[in-house]
């Protein structure tokens, strides 16, 4: 059985990186996990570190200096590496 934090984390990183990218972008959207970063969500390289940054000072934890940030490719990804890193700076 998962404990509630287990499931409405991954509910409050999506929510948050919806708000932020609707303020780098300024477009207000339902962003799903399946979502690709560049090409579905039409983000690039300067919007990318400013969502980035945006999420490293909510979330206090490092991701433009993360190698693995590098590599994201969806929502779903960026989501994960957000919970994963939230998650170690809590234990």
């Amino acid at each position: 059985m998962t404990s509630p934090e287990s499931t409405s984390a991954p509910t409050e990183t999506l929510t948050a990186l919806e708000e932020v990218y609707a303020q780098v972008k300024r477009v207000n959207r339902d962003l799903r996990p399946t979502d690709r970063i560049i090409q579905d969500l039409e983000v690039d390289s300067l919007a990318t570190l400013e969502i980035l940054l945006a999420l490293e000072e909510r979330f206090g934890v490092s991701l433009v200096d993360n190698p693995r940030a590098a590599k994201l490719q969806t929502v779903g990804d960026l989501v994960g590496l957000l919970d994963e890193l939230r998650s170690a700076k809590t234990s």
